[in-house]
């Protein structure tokens, strides 16, 4: 008779039944928050799925036969299909298609299994495929397009897939923006309104902030933005993160993920962002476009929470989200980068093997000194 043990790979949760059911429960959670990407920002999210799922499972699953794995872990785990969702949510809804494809290869060869696959991985895949694009392709990787409603007309699927496969982008472009502009504000001359906007695709709110901190000129900027379009804009990030907010609270009443980490994680950016804006209100924006832009709330609940990445609970998960809240929010007010999600959490994955050695809790009825664990 065979004895023989082994050990799976995290996550390890005696409430949930597989890992593979773990990973499809994020998924559904994220459904919402997609539909609405659909809406506000068109057609280019459905591509960046369809891209980023098809090159993520195709990667892993090459490299599942290089490593002698059976391919039924492609669907056992989901693991790569959640990377790949994750990954196209955070992406430029019009990024270049062969930047999707690097990205999605990067995270599942090199960051998720150049250390072993599933469970050994210490960064983050997605957002470590992220970061690798940002770092590698600035300037398409921070082209968003203006949020509007119903841009799904506007940004349709034959105008977005010209447009992500560079096929007379700048006409295509035009047109999607003079139909939106059109149907959401009143213009006696919508031609003179886009020659003078400064980019048909452009930088994010937070980017244009960022350029505006140096001046101390943030409270004057978002005056004149919350004036014109970016009133749909505000709507429609209020709107995602919600989403992202009610997903995550359904993540934690199945027993998905633990509360603790974005807990600690969103108190600490509202305590300093609240410092900052008192002290200096002209620098720093207000606590409240901190959490409704850029992907706080996706970070907080879909992305720290990786329980492969993250750090057990109950009081080295409070100290995860307490650093990532900190890295967070002196990467947003005082680093280079407008929205420090990905970076934060990276930076947090790096910490998260020593927090995990020093709250670790001590065995019953065994003396507490953190040189025990190296004695054993």
């Amino acid at each position: 008779m065979s004895h023989t043990l082994y050990q799976e790979g995290a996550p390890h949760d005696a409430n949930v039944s597989s890992t593979g059911k773990i990973m499809r429960l994020v998924i559904y959670a994220l459904v919402p928050a997609i539909i609405a990407h659909f809406y506000f920002f068109g057609w280019g999210i459905v591509f960046n799925l369809l891209f980023c799922l098809i090159s993520s499972l195709v990667t892993e699953g090459i490299i599942l036969k290089l490593r002698g794995h059976s391919l039924n872990r492609l669907w056992r785990d989901s693991s790569a299909a959640l990377t790949a969702v994750i990954l196209a949510i955070a992406l430029p809804p019009l990024t270049p298609w062969y930047l999707t494809i690097i990205g999605c290869v990067f995270a599942i060869a090199i960051v998720k299994h150049a250390f072993g696959g599933l469970g050994h991985n210490i960064f983050n895949p997605a957002m470590g495929g992220f970061v690798f694009l940002l770092i590698s392709a600035p300037l398409p990787m921070t082209e968003y397009i203006e949020a509007v409603p119903n841009n799904y007309l506007n940004v349709t699927a034959p105008r977005a897939i010209s447009i992500i496969f560079n096929i007379n982008k700048e006409q295509n472009l035009y047109n999607a923006y003079n139909d939106a502009y059109k149907h959401v504000i009143t213009r006696d001359d919508a031609d003179t309104f886009m020659a003078n906007f400064d980019a048909i695709t452009g930088a994010t709110f937070l980017i244009d902030a960022k350029h505006e901190q140096p001046k101390n000129n943030v409270y004057s900027f978002i005056k004149v933005r919350m004036m014109d379009l970016s009133n749909y804009t505000f709507f429609a990030h209020l709107v995602i993160s919600s989403l992202f907010l009610l997903g995550g609270i359904a993540l934690i009443v199945f027993k998905v993920i633990d509360f603790r980490i974005p807990l600690s994680f969103l108190l600490t950016v509202i305590i300093i962002a609240s410092i900052c804006y008192e002290i200096a209100p002209n620098t720093y924006l207000p606590t409240l476009y901190h959490l409704t832009f850029g992907a706080t709330f996706f970070g907080a609940f879909f992305i720290l929470t990786d329980p492969v990445t993250a750090v057990p609970k109950p009081i080295g998960a409070v100290i995860f989200g307490i650093i990532a809240g900190i890295i967070f929010m002196l990467i947003r007010n005082f680093g280079g980068y407008p929205d420090a999600v990905a970076f934060s959490v990276l930076l947090t994955n790096a910490c998260a093997p020593l927090i995990s050695i020093l709250t670790k809790r001590r065995e019953f009825g065994a003396k507490s000194h953190p040189g025990d664990i190296y004695e054993r």
